[in-house]
């Protein structure tokens, strides 16, 4: 018989438990310790940081503050996100030996159980561009994996619902238009199940338990964090927030600028940039699908009519905007 998966179901619990569980069991892992699932959803919102990200660049701390939503920094990959208990948490921790080599391979692996429950309400659930789990070719969860020791992690969420305004007032932008049009991007880009179907979180959380053991062909097994997981997730929940941990990646002690480019979904990312064109200083937004632009606002000073430009950038490839724009 294959050996079981030990299985976490958590329930409501406090955002940094959300966080630090995972951490401490990937943490602890060694080839002994039985691979994990652990289901979850957090009873407060707030919000969470990619690990390669700058915080002062993604994130604006005096809004995030102001709305009292605390920040964590994960040690895996992916973008910022805001999470709430509308938002139902499967992250698979597994020893690197007994997953596939390429990342690729391991999401594909992983992520079918959820691609499965969501087929299982009768929506067209797709795998899309490594680890975007789609209907509709609009996004409906949020994905993020990588190595912690010699574990290696994929964590995901399926929405139900979906605070798009508070989402789009913490990111730090350069300019309003880039605002903007990352707020309708991802209204258009990012679905909620309470949208598509009739569902709970506890009912997909029994549908993920089944799906999970018939496409990784082993049993879930219910199970508790050993007492050594949960000290050092303990200590994890500390380190997660601490300043230094958010400071990550930050170079020197001048601000970071606010980011330039934002992925809302494998379909949609904002970009910004500026030039100099016949004495004016022009900034522009831009919504890109495979680079291509679909929509733009231009705006300089001193102030222009630039609609015109706007409407012949439609389809130009981002790195061509500023020749094409010099060109006119």
């Amino acid at each position: 018989m294959p050996s079981p998966i030990r299985l976490l179901p958590l329930g409501l619990v406090p955002p940094w438990q959300t966080q630090a569980y995972y951490h401490a069991v990937a943490e602890k892992m060694t080839a002994e310790t039985p691979d994990t699932i652990i289901l979850c959803r957090p009873n407060a919102p707030y919000l969470c940081l990619g690990y390669h990200q700058v915080y002062e660049s993604v994130l604006d701390p005096a809004e995030c503050a102001r709305r009292g939503l605390h920040v964590f920094r994960r040690r895996v990959g992916g973008g910022a996100t805001y999470l709430d208990e509308n938002q139902l948490f499967y992250q698979c921790i597994f020893h690197h030996s007994r997953v596939p080599v390429h990342f690729r391979e391991v999401y594909a692996r992983l992520l079918a159980a959820p691609v499965e429950a969501l087929r299982r309400l009768g929506l067209d659930a797709a795998l899309h561009d490594v680890n975007e789990i789609e209907v509709g070719e609009r996004r409906i969860a949020g994905i993020g994996g990588g190595r912690i020791g010699e574990a290696c992690v994929v964590v995901g969420n399926l929405l139900f619902d979906f605070d798009y305004d508070t989402m789009a007032a913490v990111w730090r932008v350069p300019w309003p238009s880039f605002r903007q049009l990352a707020a309708a991007a991802l209204r258009q880009s990012i679905v909620t199940l309470n949208r598509l179907a009739t569902t709970s979180p506890d009912e997909m959380e029994l549908t993920l338990i089944d799906t999970f053991s018939e496409t990784l062909h082993r049993p879930l097994q219910p199970g508790t964090l050993t007492p050594e997981e949960t000290r050092t997730a303990e200590r994890l929940a500390h380190t997660l927030a601490s300043p230094e941990f958010l400071a990550l990646h930050r170079a020197g002690d001048a601000a970071p600028d606010s980011m330039r480019a934002l992925k809302i979904s494998a379909r949609a990312h904002i970009r910004a940039g500026e030039t100099r064109v016949n004495g004016y200083h022009l900034r522009g937004s831009f919504r890109l699908n495979q680079e291509a632009i679909q929509e733009s606002i231009l705006e300089s000073d001193p102030p222009h009519d630039w609609q015109p430009v706007e409407e012949q950038l439609h389809g130009i490839l981002f790195s061509d905007w500023e020749n094409h724009v010099h060109a006119l």
